[in-house]
């Protein structure tokens, strides 16, 4: 006799599902290099006043390999002050509690039950954003024939336009 077998609480946010489902991986590296790529064409438009494939051919394979280890640490981020945080739902007066409780909320239900639990997800895509600029000005556009400022343009770009806007998809898209 088989019996029903019910998971309770085992929703997780978007953001961690990268982790639990394999097929994400190869989905989410897919998009990432099609979009890295789009963008980092567009950037070679623009720095050099021409289209060319050569900082293309340069930098595609390090642009993409460390923007999905950001987007990688950003997820890191965001579980690591979930978990550590002992958040848990509240309500009251108090404001620190109320922070707490929109961690609690972002990473348990909804992002958008509570304006900390948006300012919370955001500062996971920020968290992610400033490894994208740092490893694209320290190893990606280096040595690629840039000046500082190109490189800085370069780097500050990448970092705004592929920053991992994903994590602000509300959960109800993918659980009914």
């Amino acid at each position: 006799m088989k019996k029903d077998v019910k998971l309770y609480n085992m929703i997780l946010p978007p953001f961690m599902l990268f982790f639990f489902v394999p097929t994400l991986w190869i989905v989410s590296a897919l998009g990432n290099f099609i979009i890295d790529s789009i963008v980092l064409l567009i950037i070679s438009i623009f720095i050099y006043k021409k289209f060319t494939w050569q900082l293309y051919k340069k930098s595609i394979i390090p642009v993409f390999l460390y923007g999905f280890l950001s987007d990688f640490l950003g997820v890191l981020y965001l579980m690591a002050i979930s978990i550590g945080s002992g958040a848990e739902y509240y309500e009251g007066n108090d404001i620190g509690k109320q922070i707490l409780s929109g961690i609690y909320l972002a990473t348990n239900h909804s992002c958008y039950d509570s304006i900390y639990g948006v300012l919370f997800i955001v500062s996971g895509i920020l968290f992610s954003s400033i490894f994208i600029f740092a490893f694209n000005y320290r190893v990606s556009f280096n040595n690629k024939g840039l000046s500082k400022k190109q490189k800085i343009i370069a780097s500050l770009t990448m970092a705004i336009i592929t920053a991992p806007y994903t994590f602000l998809l509300p959960k109800e898209l993918f659980y009914p």
